[in-house]
């Protein structure tokens, strides 16, 4: 064996130990923390962990992250949607405007027929009787049973806290500690005759602000602009949930006397 590859694998053993002591005491198994007691650098904690994720995650995941570009661009894309946030009714296969042609612009090298298989399974999408395809749900939620839910709402609660936690401990003067945006809007006694109406509403414009910041987040995503590059790439986005919960004074009613 290459003293290079014996490197790599005992490598990757201090890894495997380290995070699973921590995780043993009830630690927090962090890239960092794990540098740290192994004596190695975050850079090779990090590319090296990825090795450790199983060849299933990684596909799933890979699948998901194709799967969200499409419906993304489906509602953005001049091409495929009539205006912001409105998705057209696309043929499967053809010339410009068709499904085949949105997978591949936007899904690397997944096959469109896989795409359509997978937005299928989940609900995303459907087939008409005029052999169009339609887009009924425009966000990648996963319908594989609890599990994949649960991974994508953690995911939601992990990035809030983390925005709480910055909000809490940064106190300096200079940008990056300024607060990072955390806004709600709500009132305490709405009649639940006009939720429908609002959560219709609140949908409707939500989904409105997230397509305009995910065509800004496109165009300057390495992924998708290969004329842009940079040293410390960030994972960075806004997020937006809907909530209700009843009122302490529910059986109050306005007195008009």
């Amino acid at each position: 064996m290459a003293f290079g590859e014996f490197s790599r694998l005992a490598k990757l053993a201090y890894i495997e130990v380290i995070e699973k002591e921590l995780m043993e005491a009830t630690q927090k198994a962090t890239t960092s923390q794990i540098a740290i007691s192994s004596g190695l650098t975050r850079k090779d904690v990090s590319s090296l962990r990825k090795e450790l994720i199983p060849e299933a995650d990684k596909k799933k995941h890979v699948k998901q992250n194709r799967a969200t570009r499409v419906i993304s661009a489906w509602i953005s894309d001049p091409e495929f949607c009539s205006s912001l946030g409105k998705a057209n009714n696309l043929n499967i296969q053809g010339g410009n405007g068709t499904f085949e042609k949105l997978v591949a612009q936007y899904s690397g090298d997944m096959p469109y027929r896989a795409m359509l298989k997978e937005l299928l399974r989940i609900g995303a999408i459907e087939l008409n009787d005029d052999d169009k395809v339609s887009l009924v749900r425009a966000a990648y939620i996963p319908s594989d049973g609890e599990n994949g839910m649960y991974e994508l709402l953690g995911e939601d609660v992990s990035l809030l806290i983390s925005t709480i936690k910055h909000n809490i401990t940064n106190k300096g003067t200079n940008k990056n500690s300024k607060p990072w945006y955390q806004r709600k809007v709500s009132y305490n006694r709405i009649p639940a005759e006009y939720l429908d109406e609002f959560r219709e509403l609140a949908e409707t414009e939500n989904q409105l602000l997230l397509v305009k910041l995910n065509n800004w987040l496109a165009q300057h995503d390495m992924n998708k602009n290969i004329t842009i590059s940079t040293k410390n790439p960030m994972k960075v986005g806004v997020g937006a949930y809907y909530f209700e919960v009843r009122s302490k004074n529910s059986n109050v009613t306005n007195d008009k006397n």
